[in-house]
């Protein structure tokens, strides 16, 4: 009897080992088993697009900027309206826009923050140029890019960049890197760089790149690129410095003020923070 008791209880516990590591291969499994030909994922795992979906959406919005002495790039934050660095309009009232898609635009107004390297440009006619696209002259429709705070973002975070590496010819091109800096202040390094507030990016960059923006994988501009110290040290402004004041920028433009280099802070019809001088170059 004892025997039969002693190979009784010893089945029982290995009946009891197989449902108990049973039940947790099949819990384990139902976390990652296809469901109608898809992998379950948990809550916790980030869902980021693909770069190859997300890119042509994004550089629909970053366009060339032709002036008459050099090239750069620009982007969309408004029916009219293009952001870029302030370097690329300085003493110039004749621009010359190529969208993603291959419109021509033309424009002849921009404002610009000295203190920040920024600057604005406001499309009045959004005609495409006909003769310079072998089209009839139609209206063109631009797409306005999702800004986002830098406050958002984390040292090594993925960054896109896009814009007209070296011109023209290399429209729109797009290199990745990472966040490789944040809250830097190149003031420091003399008058003439106007690089406050300023985050850094490893995302190689080139001449004709000013003024191009910088995406997250999220697909949201965090950034104006306005410089480098070397094709990898990339210096961007965020567009913190001016989501604020986008609705301020289109009053300016529409109500046609301004004609000359001044200084509009402090007008009545104007509220910016203390810090931001933007000025009229017509």
């Amino acid at each position: 009897m004892r025997k039969g008791s002693l190979l009784i209880e010893i089945i029982a516990v290995l009946v009891v080992l197989a449902l108990a590591l049973g039940g947790a291969m099949w819990v384990r499994a139902a976390v990652t088993a296809p469901v109608n030909n898809r992998t379950v994922v948990t809550a916790s795992e980030p869902k980021t697009p693909l770069l190859v979906d997300l890119i042509p959406g994004i550089k629909a919005g970053v366009v060339h900027l032709q002036c008459p002495n050099w090239q750069g790039s620009a982007f969309v934050i408004g029916p009219n309206l293009l952001v870029t660095a302030r370097h690329c309009v300085e003493n110039v009232t004749n621009f010359k826009i190529t969208t993603d898609d291959g419109h021509v635009l033309h424009a002849t107004r921009a404002i610009s923050s000295e203190k920040y390297d920024l600057a604005f440009i406001y499309i009045d006619d959004l005609t495409c140029i006909a003769n310079e696209r072998g089209t009839l002259a139609h209206k063109v429709v631009l797409k306005p890019t999702k800004l986002g705070s830098i406050a958002e973002c984390q040292l090594g975070q993925r960054v896109i960049t896009i814009g007209s590496a070296y011109g023209k010819v290399n429209i729109n091109s797009v290199t990745l890197g990472i966040i490789s800096g944040l809250g830097r202040d190149y003031d420091e390094l003399g008058e003439d760089y106007h690089w406050s507030m300023a985050f850094q990016t490893d995302s190689p960059g080139h001449p004709g790149n000013s003024g191009c923006p910088i995406f997250t994988s999220d697909g949201v501009v965090r950034g104006i690129l306005v410089g480098g110290f070397s094709p990898s040290l990339i210096i961007c402004m965020p567009v913190d410095l001016f989501m604020d004041d986008i609705e301020e920028i289109n009053r300016m433009f529409i109500q046609g003020r301004y004609y000359h280099e001044e200084e509009v802070v402090g007008s009545e019809y104007y509220n910016y923070v203390d810090d931001t001088d933007y000025y009229v170059v017509h």
